[in-house]
């Protein structure tokens, strides 16, 4: 394990054992958060957590903020989930909480309300923060993903408790951190694809994961109506800035005509990045609740984090994304070719 890991790793597998212990002696259970918008590398992350607690024989759920996309059902953690709606009663039989790939609870939607209850919860995460600091927090920009962090969480426990990894990662977490790290590292095609990262993705298909099962159903996998709504939101994209700036906005009505779901145009952004040229894609949409959800990719010199701040939003210097209400598409549209047109 590289050394910008360890010390790190070890710190956070000393925190788990402990909350497990705890948790197992109070008889309350382990909540981990997550943030809104879910992706593969917070889902995955928060379920291999809740199976690693499980391996220490404590109980962990994550609280969603919202369903579970189809496109991740191959991954089998619905019983490991508490969906909004559907967990009335069981929230009091938590009392330890966890938050990876996110540490902010304005970022947690209908969650962060509940994440505010707990008093000092431990984080996982690999955004920049600041303000965030302690012995249960861990926050490492330089890693792929925060699935790469429980992963080597996952192997300091089982160092520390001298038993095999698989007994800590069973196939079903290690396919969780490895939905995590295909994720967030687009494949292993993105820069944050670093040795240590394909070396942990290589034990992780040894414990059980399939590398070609995640890139399938994330990536591969389209149903029509996906597939045609994607074609025609690129096919209306523009080109600006001389060719280094590519946008799209979705609107619900678009949706509708292809009786569309919300991540059917998730492929579209990174689709304009690739074009010759482009050096910040931006795909806009309309979400069901009324607000407006920007997400943003680049290649080498934009700062889609820094980018995304201007409308409350965030990430990485390559994959950034802001949600905002209280403007109409076509404005926040004009707003950010105005605001990229002075930085391209």
């Amino acid at each position: 394990m590289k050394e910008i890991y360890r010390a790190g790793a070890e710190r956070m597998a000393a925190v788990f054992t402990d909350m497990a212990v705890a948790s197992c002696k109070s008889g309350k259970g382990i909540l981990v958060f997550v943030h809104k918008s879910v992706d593969g590398d917070c889902v995955g992350s928060a379920c291999a957590a809740c199976l690693i607690f499980a391996s220490l024989g404590a109980k962990a759920k994550v609280a969603m903020p919202e369903e579970l996309p189809e496109t991740m059902n191959f991954m089998g953690v619905k019983d490991l989930l508490l969906i909004p709606g559907t967990d009335d009663g069981q929230l009091t039989e938590y009392g330890y909480a966890l938050v990876t790939d996110c540490a902010e609870s304005h970022r947690m939607g209908v969650r962060g309300e509940l994440f505010e209850s707990f008093d000092d919860p431990a984080i996982v995460d690999h955004h920049e923060l600041t303000g965030f600091s302690g012995d249960n927090k861990w926050i490492l920009p330089q890693a792929s993903s925060a699935s790469e962090m429980i992963y080597c969480i996952a192997v300091k426990i089982a160092e520390s408790l001298k038993r095999p990894l698989g007994d800590i990662l069973d196939p079903v977490a290690a396919g969780c951190i490895l939905t995590g790290i295909v994720t967030d590292t687009g494949r292993f095609t993105y820069s944050n694809t670093r040795p240590e990262t394909l070396e942990a993705a290589g034990v992780l298909a040894e414990l059980g994961g399939s590398i070609t099962d995640v890139c399938h159903n994330l990536f591969d996998r389209k149903r029509v109506s996906q597939f045609f709504l994607s074609n025609t939101v690129c096919s209306k994209a523009r080109l600006l800035c001389g060719g280094r700036l590519a946008i799209a906005a979705v609107t619900r009505a678009m949706f509708n005509d292809f009786n569309a779901c919300d991540g059917d145009i998730d492929d579209v952004v990174s689709r304009l990045r690739d074009i010759d040229g482009v050096e910040l894609a931006v795909v806009l949409r309309e979400t069901p609740d009324g607000t407006l959800r920007g997400n943003l990719r680049s290649k080498t010199s934009f700062d889609c984090s820094l980018f995304a701040g201007n409308y409350g939003g965030g990430g990485h210097k390559r994959a950034a994304g802001f949600t905002v209400e209280g403007i109409t598409i076509g404005d926040l549209y004009e707003d950010i070719i105005k605001k990229a047109e002075s930085l391209l």
